[in-house]
């Protein structure tokens, strides 16, 4: 988890840039840009974890899906070996100390 301090700082580094004095107290702008971000985060982040949650628990009940999946990871693993064994084959052995 990132630390509360970094983030502080992040956000009065990166705000201000984004007030202008002629339209009001810098500092209520930066309270209304940071709400305005925290309500954005909110709903997106609340949108990903309902449609992953949907998605999951369909994901669960469908065996077509299941094989689907199953296919896929031994596809990318299958992959994945081959190319191990193409570069251990075209740039030699792997020195160990």
């Amino acid at each position: 988890m990132p630390d509360p301090n970094s983030i502080t700082v992040f956000f009065l580094a990166f705000l201000p840039r984004f007030t202008d004095p002629s339209r009001g107290l810098p500092w209520a702008q930066i309270v209304l840009l940071g709400s305005v971000f925290v309500l954005a985060t909110i709903l997106v982040f609340g949108s990903v974890s309902l449609l992953a949650g949907k998605l999951g628990g369909w994901l669960t009940r469908s065996t077509h899906a299941q094989l689907i999946l199953n296919g896929v990871a031994g596809l990318v693993f299958t992959g994945l070996a081959i190319r191990l064994l193409l570069v251990e084959v075209y740039s030699g052995p792997v020195s160990r100390p």
